[in-house]
């Protein structure tokens, strides 16, 4: 019997990649790739920092895959989209962020996460910054409870002494956040 997670959006066309995160030009749906072993496929986080220097994190919704933990706004990149308009996609969608928004690409890394239930992990994941002042309305779809504020640098520290409370691909996205030139302002 198929796990219910691979119903949610099953039918999302995703851009293979490869190991280092370039296209193999085939497609695949998004129930086939999230079905273990799954198939690598094109992925992003996006870090969204308020004024304060906060993270402005969730808690994954328990009903998506890898959910029940802390997360950030995270989606596939689709057939037909740039990374830009997918990540604005995944803004407006989960946060109700319409503004287009400058983007600051910290790179991406590749990995894998069986969960034991038939569904997985294998994805090749940007990690993304955008800084944001406005209104947040969170989408109950995507997101379990309120909105999370933490400083960067607690964020930091705890998804590193608590890997088990992130999502698969939190703590690799933020230890490329840490590593960055550029994140250090909201470090300091």
């Amino acid at each position: 019997m198929q796990n219910k997670k691979l119903l949610d959006r099953a039918e999302q066309p995703m851009i293979v990649v490869d190991e280092k995160g370039n296209s193999t030009g085939e497609v695949v749906k998004r129930a086939e790739a999230h079905s273990t072993p799954g198939i690598k496929h094109l992925a992003f986080l996006v870090f969204v920092i308020n004024p304060k220097k906060e993270f402005v994190l969730h808690k994954r919704h328990s009903s998506k895959i890898g959910g029940g933990t802390i997360d950030s706004p995270v989606s596939h990149v689709l057939e037909g989209e740039t990374v830009e308009q997918a990540v604005h996609r995944c803004l407006k969608h989960e946060y109700g962020i319409e503004q287009q928004l400058p983007l600051l690409n910290l790179g991406g890394f590749s990995y894998e996460k069986d969960y034991g239930d038939g569904t997985c992990e294998n994805e090749f994941c940007l990690s993304l910054v955008v800084e944001y002042s406005g209104s947040l309305s969170p989408n109950p779809d995507e997101i379990e409870g309120e909105l999370i504020f933490i400083p960067v640098k607690e964020a930091i520290e705890d998804s590193k002494n608590n890997r088990e409370k992130y999502s698969a691909w939190f703590c690799p996205a933020i230890e490329i956040f840490e590593k960055h030139p550029e994140a250090k302002r909201f470090i300091e």
